[in-house]
């Protein structure tokens, strides 16, 4: 028995070692460098040293940590286009469903609105975009998954979705209607320093082709979300927000000027 008790042991010291080197590795462990044409294309509109150094990614449990469901003001900073360096205040509104669920208002812009729920699934879906200037209002079938939950760093995920677009003083009226495709790709977390401060942040890249009514596309955006805090950054097309009808050479960048309220 004085001999059993060490042996025994040392064969459950082996067996845990060896679980421990059979698990596939965390995705909190996984860096990915940026690819040198995103970082080529972030650079050309953000500015060079706002996205920087790759950090440790984890996939994302929970979406609503980087992009938190509250009512708040925040003022982003434009950094290309003719109105680079204004700023402009964006921000979260809350309205109420029967049944007390909740319904989201995310201002994109200052004519762009994104209307946001949380899906059976627990993505942040965005289902419709009002658009002021043009009157409308684009509606995507499935939703436009604004922030998916779920994804582990360097995946893409792939979708393909039925577009209407219709008259905000006639929402019978329908304006365009066709198909795109789109991917969202999980790029890694990085290094990005804006002037609210310096914060470890996701990167989702989202592509998009397609034809609506007339116009056919082929756009690219990204977002760059901080735990806690929500987008830091973006670069986007304002046709691609408003699912990629108008404005088509229209391409902004923003970054977060100050902490959100």
């Amino acid at each position: 028995m004085l001999k059993e008790q060490p042996l025994r042991t040392r064969i459950a010291i082996v067996f845990a070692i060896l679980m421990m080197a059979s698990r596939p590795a965390r995705a909190a462990d996984v860096v990915l460098q940026l690819p040198a044409e995103d970082q080529q294309n972030i650079n050309a509109q953000l500015g060079p040293g706002v996205v920087g150094a790759a950090v440790p990614s984890k996939t994302i449990d929970d979406p609503s940590v980087y992009f938190p469901l509250q009512e708040k003001g925040m003022t982003y900073q434009l950094t290309t286009g003719a109105n680079s360096g204004n700023m402009q205040t964006l921000g979260l509104a809350k309205a109420r469903r029967p049944g007390g669920k909740s319904a989201w208002k995310f201002k994109l812009s200052s004519t762009l609105d994104g209307f946001l729920h949380f899906s059976a699934l627990g993505d942040i879906d965005m289902p419709a975009v009002s658009d002021s200037h043009e009157g409308v209002v684009v509606v995507t079938t499935p939703a436009n998954p604004f922030l998916p939950k779920g994804m582990k760093p360097g995946e893409t995920r792939s979708y393909s979705q039925k577009v209407v677009v219709n008259y905000l003083d006639d929402p019978t009226d329908q304006r365009y209607s066709g198909k795109v495709k789109s991917s969202y790709t999980y790029l890694g977390t990085y290094q990005v320093t804006v002037p609210a401060g310096t914060f470890n942040a996701i990167l989702l890249r989202v592509k998009c082709k397609g034809k609506v009514g007339p116009a056919e596309t082929h756009n690219t955006a990204y977002n760059l979300f901080a735990p806690g805090v929500g987008l830091v950054a973006m670069v986007l097309e304002e046709d691609v927000t408003a699912f990629w009808l108008f404005n088509i050479d229209s391409t902004i960048g923003k970054v977060l000027a100050t902490q959100p309220q």
